[in-house]
């Protein structure tokens, strides 16, 4: 679990990444799903972005995600959300305060 002081670091760096995955008018599918993972595992730090046609809220997606991986997730803003997942307590690439 993320502190406030480490969520508003990773949320600063997030302001520059690219959306790794796209929700678009087929919803949350396996390939989405297999993107985030990929993602996370090479990344740590990652950004969806939901499309304006996706059939899922994002919250629905929120909740989907959680369910699935087990990721912290940062920020939800707009259409997009941020998900970070440390690779271990000490091999994080990210020095969070």
């Amino acid at each position: 679990m993320l502190t406030g002081k480490q969520k508003r670091y990773l949320r600063g760096l997030a302001t520059l990444l690219n959306p790794v995955a796209i929700v678009g008018k087929e919803g949350f599918t396996p390939e989405v799903i297999k993107e985030i993972k990929n993602g996370i595992k090479a990344n740590e730090l990652i950004k969806i972005k939901i499309g304006k046609n996706s059939p899922n809220e994002k919250m629905e997606i929120k909740t989907m995600i959680e369910e699935k991986f087990n990721v912290d997730i940062v920020q939800i803003i707009g259409n997009s959300i941020v998900l970070f997942k440390s690779k271990g307590k000490k091999e994080t690439s990210y020095k969070l305060p």
